[in-house]
């Protein structure tokens, strides 16, 4: 990968040579964690023994929790710059790569110089991700808010410690880890609920609106963008209502995309939204007509019925999905739940109004004055939230609920 991109000006050139000082602009969300954050940052100007040099690249940077800087903070950074490590089991240095990053520095000194440097628009974009997940914390206790944060926004670092690892052990982290599988089943939930409201057409249009909103609001990295896409281009295969049409659309789509960018075939994210897809295109319609036959008989009134579908949906979107994206998820942590068959039967049937009424409580409670009304939509995906901690929970305890697996070769 360093030898594709290097280039006179490049900052990877100043790799491991000692102490420097860096200058550069923050890019991106920052990715908060309990006592340090990870800054992706643009660089532009590098000293290096008191003479400057004109620079570019992208740099992680991994600093203490506080402070804080946001998007667009121009900083002064002095500190080891250096090339990812990597190991036996993982490459580190691969996997920055894929994102466009080749250097890092670890808790260097950093001084802002100044600020509003980046684009208006992702300001604004950030700005209103930032005022959502305030939003959550106002209306929702912990620790429901942060996983909701985590569900809506992408935004993990409230979350336990300690929960976080349940969720992994359980085979449920699916929920609460914006990843290709996960913007897959939001379009394809998308696609389906909205076309269960106002028709195929207009439910169409509207499933496109959504997915480039949550795009947008959950980050909009190179791996949620080629997620997007591709979770784009399966709707729309369907919307023309032929399956054969949604094997091209998904193959003319990693053809594009690995044309653009030939690393993202080994992107964990990558790889997850091509399954996730197949998984759909696979096996969804066939447990979609399995639940529809049983439902049919066992319910008579209507209005139920259909209340049913709609969480039907998610069950067979969820399950198909994860047909085809477990085996990747075990060979890429090492470990596949025992428990995770039963955790995500007693979970998934509650994820709909966590997303659909967490969702709108939180857009509610942007507007101030209507905070106690988000308080009151609030309440029922805050206990399916409640819910679905104790579950993980219950299942993380059993004495084998994940076993190692072999790894990385």
């Amino acid at each position: 990968h360093q030898n594709r991109v290097q280039h006179p000006s490049a900052v990877l050139n100043y790799n491991d040579i000692g102490w420097i000082t860096l200058e550069g602009t923050v890019a991106g969300y920052p990715d908060a964690h309990d006592t340090w954050t990870d800054y992706r940052v643009d660089a532009q100007i590098l000293e290096l023994e008191g003479e400057p040099h004109q620079v570019r690249g992208r740099v992680q940077v991994l600093a203490p929790r506080y402070p804080e800087y946001q998007y667009g903070d121009r900083l002064r950074i002095s500190g080891f710059l250096k090339t990812p490590p990597e190991t036996e089991s993982f490459s580190y240095r691969d996997y920055l790569a894929r994102r466009g990053v080749y250097s890092r520095m670890q808790y260097p000194t950093i001084e802002r110089t100044a600020s509003d440097q980046g684009s208006v628009f992702w300001k604004c974009v950030f700005s209103i991700k930032d005022r959502a997940s305030t939003v959550v914390s106002r209306i929702m206790p912990e620790p429901e808010a942060s996983l909701l944060q985590g569900i809506l926004l992408g935004i993990r670092s409230g979350i336990p410690t300690e929960l976080y690892e349940d969720y992994h052990r359980t085979g449920t982290s699916h929920i609460i880890v914006i990843s290709g599988a996960n913007i897959t089943i939001v379009a394809a939930l998308f696609a389906q609920i909205f076309g269960r409201l106002w028709g195929k057409r207009r439910g169409y249009l509207f499933a496109m609106v959504g997915i480039a909103l949550y795009v947008i609001l959950v980050g909009a990295d190179p791996v949620v963008i080629r997620a997007g896409v591709m979770g784009a281009l399966y709707i729309t295969a369907i919307r023309l209502g032929r399956r054969s049409t949604a094997y091209v659309a998904l193959m003319a789509s990693t053809v594009a995309l690995t044309i653009i960018n030939p690393q993202a075939l080994w992107d964990i994210g990558f790889q997850l939204s091509f399954a996730a897809i197949l998984g759909l295109i696979l096996f969804a319609p066939a447990l979609d007509q399995a639940f529809e036959s049983m439902l049919v008989p066992a319910v008579s009134n209507e209005r139920i019925r259909n209340a049913l579908r709609y969480l039907g949906d998610f069950v067979v979107i969820t399950l198909a999905a994860g047909l085809m994206t477990l085996p990747l998820i075990a060979y890429n942590s090492q470990r596949i739940s025992l428990v995770a068959p039963v955790a995500n039967l007693l979970i998934v049937p509650v994820q709909p109004p966590i997303m659909l009424l967490g969702g709108l409580a939180t857009v509610v409670g942007l507007i101030p004055p209507l905070e106690p009304v988000a308080r009151a939509v609030a309440l029922l995906p805050w206990l399916c939230l409640a819910f679905t901690n104790s579950v993980v929970r219950w299942a993380a305890s059993w004495p084998l609920a994940a076993a190692q697996v072999a790894g990385r070769v």
